[in-house]
């Protein structure tokens, strides 16, 4: 195993390996954000989840909303979780979802401590016991079939499906051949190229199971009387170039590489298997992004083409373009630039190598944008309405 193919990690006690350290400050529900976020303000190297429901969601919409948070707390990049909640019940649900993973865990349920001061302050005292404990723990070389990489796209334009796309794609490709996981997202991105992709699938169960999501997805927006040709491509899509729905699935398709589809996961859902995965998702990017950290990615390939700052809070995201425009007008959010592909003859299998480079150098540690200027946020997708 060469250097070039290890990342320097933290190890987490249920085998999994994280490339960063925090301590995750999480909300039961929505009343309780404004402690989360006063815990995370005061507390160093603490990220917060915040959610804008759970009370009052019922049936699969809860269980979903759960499990969503549950994911997001035991990511491998967490080291600690302290569960901010209102009552005991539905905090300790979620805290019992979390402790399989082995993670230190801290309940401060606000009804029992007397209001918002209080709680804050034994949160706090919660939170940087965490972080102090978190701090002693050193990085160590892991190989990169430890990773598991989500595949992004958003404020896509021509040249997402003929350079970032693709350049994201040959990272993908050598991430799988590594023994790692790659998780693609964004179910109405494939509308119209839908069968192209099903082609790749490994299995024909894995086959039906991608076009029904697929077919699935289109039947419920149509449902609604929602003409997909009039929101899909965006009006930023179209702006950039970007003429029919099948051509933006087309470029989206790139990010996925070569290698065949080995499996499909459900919203937030972990992979189980090393390989490509399809993850049902909206293709909104906070939302899409909240679903991929939830399902265990550590890290985020991004392209965007016309221009996108949003990162994860919890899976590190990184930022490609192979828009010249874009990458001098949006440099404060741009991480990787591969815009020689198109304008200076850079090979696409060169630029890929160089996204996977700079992917191994942020996982050992290197900050991205998005964590730099703090351009991230969470949004749990909703399956059903609230009582």
């Amino acid at each position: 195993m060469s250097q070039a193919e290890t990342f320097l990690g933290y190890e987490r006690a249920d085998g999994r390996v994280g490339i960063r350290n925090w301590v995750a400050v999480v909300s039961v529900m929505e009343n309780c954000n404004s402690i989360t976020r006063a815990v995370v303000r005061s507390v160093l190297n603490t990220v917060p989840v915040a959610t804008a429901y759970v009370r009052g969601q019922i049936g699969q919409d809860l269980e979903i909303t759960m499990s969503v948070l549950a994911g997001l707390a035991t990511n491998p990049n967490i080291g600690g979780v302290v569960i901010v909640g209102l009552e005991p019940v539905t905090s300790e649900d979620l805290a019992r979802r979390i402790r399989p993973s082995g993670l230190p865990v801290a309940i401060v349920n606000i009804q029992e401590t007397g209001g918002t001061l209080e709680a804050t302050m034994l949160a706090s005292r919660q939170a940087a016991r965490m972080v102090r404990a978190a701090s002693a723990m050193r990085r160590k070389p892991f190989p990169v079939s430890h990773l598991t990489v989500g595949v992004e796209c958003g404020g896509s334009d021509t040249t997402s499906g003929l350079a970032s796309n693709p350049a994201i794609g040959v990272a993908a490709d050598r991430i799988v051949s590594l023994g790692g996981q790659v998780v693609i997202s964004e179910t109405s991105e494939f509308l119209g190229a839908e069968h192209v992709f099903a082609d790749r699938a490994a299995t024909p169960a894995v086959r039906d199971r991608f076009l029904a999501e697929v077919h699935g997805h289109e039947r419920r927006i149509m449902d609604q009387g929602v003409d997909l040709r009039g929101s899909n491509p965006t009006r930023d899509n179209i702006r950039g170039g970007l003429t029919t729905i099948e051509e933006k699935s087309l470029g989206a398709m790139a990010k996925a590489g070569t290698t065949p589809l080995v499996g499909i996961v459900g919203y937030g859902e972990r992979p189980s298997s090393p390989g490509l995965h399809f993850m049902a998702t909206p293709a909104p990017a906070v939302e899409s992004l909240t679903g991929l950290a939830a399902g265990g990615c550590q890290i985020n390939l991004f392209s965007t083409g016309v221009g996108n700052p949003i990162g994860s809070v919890i899976s590190t995201t990184i930022k490609v373009t192979g828009n010249r425009n874009t990458a001098q007008n949006f440099s404060d959010n741009i991480d990787c630039d591969v815009s020689g592909i198109l304008e200076a003859g850079e090979r696409v299998a060169a630029a890929g190598a160089r996204v996977f480079d700079y992917m191994l150098s942020v996982a050992s540690g290197e900050l991205t944008s998005a964590e730099i200027l703090d351009a991230r946020e969470t949004s749990i997708s909703r399956f059903g309405l609230s009582m």
